[in-house]
């Protein structure tokens, strides 16, 4: 599929530590409460992440929002980990995913400060999206 060294969360303690963060990276530096990392779209979700012995270091997630388009979500990398290319080993995992899914475009709702990250793996601005916590988001799309 890609040469992501992840894989989907399989055991409760693999989830704990997926949700975790989720919730450090996204949502508490804003002051959000745990359980704010996680929406109702979770069980129809694909769900991947890099893991160390103690924890995961990077997140992502994809799932259906129409029988050809899908929306990446919760896309993070642990403070300790990043400018090592596992932001968009994630990325790459789940376009992947989406192309074996038979989806033929994912979009998703990228801070602004993201959006040279996402620019440069192909995704084009195509609107504003809502802003979150005071965050100013783009949406974005790239066909897979």
């Amino acid at each position: 599929m890609s040469d992501c060294p992840c894989r989907s969360p399989q055991t409760p303690l693999e989830w704990d530590y997926y949700y975790d963060l989720r919730w450090r990276v996204l949502r508490e530096p804003w002051g959000q409460p745990r359980g704010s990392e996680r929406d109702d779209e979770e069980d129809q979700a694909y769900h991947v992440a890099v893991f160390t012995e103690e924890s995961v270091i990077a997140v992502g997630r994809l799932h259906p929002i129409s029988s050809s388009v899908g929306q990446i979500r919760y896309m993070a990398v642990s403070p300790d980990h990043l400018k090592q290319g596992l932001g968009s080993k994630i990325l790459a995992h789940l376009e992947a995913k989406a192309r074996e899914r038979e989806l033929n475009q994912v979009e998703l709702d990228a801070r602004e400060t993201a959006l040279a990250f996402y620019t440069k793996h192909g995704y084009f601005v195509s609107g504003i999206s809502p802003t979150k916590w005071g965050i100013p988001h783009r949406r974005m799309r790239k066909p897979v």
